[in-house]
């Protein structure tokens, strides 16, 4: 295992010197996630990826992305979510819900597959590529429909990202709406974040709280795809793998419970934030060197057609519910 593990681990380094970079992070900010799996799909691309690193590259993939997503419960706290009150949760589970469900319907009349329809309607809708990992771990979708689905948040939710504090100017929006609007639409965590921030440190706060409330439902999004997957393979649909429970689904459940009620020194709190990050870098390097790029362009521009409609359509019902709200 230790020749594929060191490269993702060496790669996910990398990913964070790019995504620090100040030259690209003041122009267009990236994850490290996003990062990673570009890293890795380049590195596939001009490089012949050796045979000793292939089991270490599917171990990363398959176990880091677990203990990713179970530490990835450390970043949601439940007294946060209450804070956006009753109106606030209906309106980031409609506009989550909603965006699923579309999704998977518009994706059928565009003759994509369901796992990639999926994918992107989780992305779009919960979290961006912490949501498409997660997701991917239910359903076990194909390398090329991962990278697709994070390719399609990472352009349409940073589009959104700069799009939302000039239009917010021109609409008029007060700082309780517009953060509504911003963290029940936008798709990346980070990129809600500099959105809101961008109108003031106030709205920054909130917005990131309405998009806490979306990453948290990401359980039971988690468990109703499991048991539909599990449905359509016992009805014998080749297209859908039976898959094991979800187990890590669980864990990030207990991660934030135990973030809730149990007080936490803040280093420790931290240093548990920085090494999530880290695993689900190297994860996303190990998709990325695990994806062929020609897959993923083959699927041209009907996936794009739908990363486009959904992100439209979010954002058309997250601004109607937040102008009721506020």
């Amino acid at each position: 295992m230790l020749p594929g593990l060191l490269l993702c681990l060496g790669l996910a380094a990398l990913s964070y010197v790019i995504a620090a970079w100040p030259a690209l992070n003041t122009v267009v900010p990236l994850s490290a996630l996003t990062v990673g799996i570009l890293v890795g799909v380049v590195v596939r691309l001009c490089v012949p990826l050796p045979t000793a690193c292939e089991p270490g590259v599917r171990w990363t993939l398959h176990y880091l992305l677990r203990a990713g997503i179970v530490l990835l419960g450390f970043r949601v706290v439940a007294q946060d979510l209450l804070s956006v009150g009753m109106a606030g949760l209906a309106l980031v589970a409609v506009a989550v819900t909603s965006t699923i469900v579309l999704s998977v319907v518009l994706g059928r009349l565009l003759k994509l597959p369901d796992t990639l329809s999926v994918l992107v309607g989780c992305g779009t809708g919960i979290c961006g590529a912490s949501a498409v990992v997660a997701v991917d771990g239910v359903i076990r979708a194909r390398e090329q429909d991962v990278a697709c689905a994070i390719a399609m948040v990472t352009v349409f939710g940073t589009a959104a990202m700069f799009a939302y504090p000039s239009l917010a100017a021109h609409m008029g929006l007060s700082e309780s709406a517009y953060s509504a609007w911003a963290g029940s639409s936008i798709h990346e965590v980070a990129q809600a974040l500099a959105a809101g921030f961008a109108f003031d440190p106030a709205a920054g706060v909130q917005a990131s709280l309405y998009k806490l409330s979306r990453v948290a439902l990401l359980v039971p999004v988690c468990a109703v795809l499991a048991l539909w997957w599990r449905r359509r393979a016992q009805e014998g649909d080749r297209d859908f793998r039976s898959a094991p429970f979800p187990w890590f689904v669980v864990g990030f459940v207990l991660m934030v419970v135990l973030n809730s009620a149990t007080p936490m020194p803040s280093a420790l709190h931290d240093g548990l934030i920085r090494l999530d990050a880290a695993l689900l870098s190297a994860a996303m390097v190990a998709m990325g060197l695990q994806t062929r790029l020609a897959s993923v362009l083959g699927l041209g521009w009907r996936a794009l057609a739908l990363g486009l409609a959904l992100a439209v359509w979010i954002s058309a019902v997250a601004l109607g519910g937040a102008l009721l709200i506020g």
